[in-house]
């Protein structure tokens, strides 16, 4: 299948889950993520913000902020495929960006890539072997060579699949957070 049949396939498996399986699952992907090391030991994390199809991610934004973690939240510019981490001192921060997504303003501080400890990473589908299906703009391939620091995907159980096509292009995740537990990507790949 081409990456634009899976992403249609998944859309439309999203779209037939129940409310409730999607905020229990939300939750506890949110509470493997935040009993880990990966979370513990970073200082500096770049998250995004879940639409209604992704994973709500807010648990995570609000504990990083509580939890007194140098948060940045992507800021997508007007040539495609270019984002950069922003900093948010609260959810004060956010306006609405592009593709209707809460975005940081932009007088928020710039993140240096290297300068992340954690990046959270959103898909339209991933597997434990750290293949990850995006939504086709490229911002998080062109953005995670930059860093030096673990990518973790998040993703329900019920959106996984295995079939995900891959290109020279696409990064590979180091980690895959489902409601079941955190997995490492590269033992899952016998790396």
């Amino acid at each position: 299948m081409t990456k634009q049949a899976i992403r249609s396939e998944v859309a439309a498996r999203v779209k037939n889950l129940s409310p409730v399986y999607c905020r229990e699952a939300d939750e506890a992907i949110c509470r493997c993520l935040l009993q880990s090391k990966l979370y513990q030991k970073a200082r500096t994390i770049l998250c995004y913000i879940g639409t209604s199809a992704e994973i709500n991610t807010m648990p995570l934004l609000h504990a990083a902020l509580r939890d007194g973690k140098i948060l940045a939240l992507p800021l997508c510019s007007q040539e495609k495929g270019i984002m950069e981490a922003r900093q948010i001192a609260g959810l004060g921060d956010l306006v609405s960006g592009r593709f209707g997504i809460l975005a940081p303003k932009l007088q928020c501080p710039l993140v240096a890539p290297e300068d992340i400890d954690l990046v959270v990473v959103p898909c339209a589908t991933g597997n434990a072997k750290g293949l990850r299906l995006g939504y086709g703009g490229g911002y998080y391939d062109r953005y995670l060579p930059q860093t030096r620091c673990p990518a973790v995907l998040l993703c329900r159980t019920h959106v996984m699949r295995e079939d995900i096509p891959m290109e020279d292009h696409d990064v590979l995740m180091d980690y895959f957070v489902t409601e079941r537990g955190v997995v490492d990507c590269k033992a899952e790949r016998g790396a």
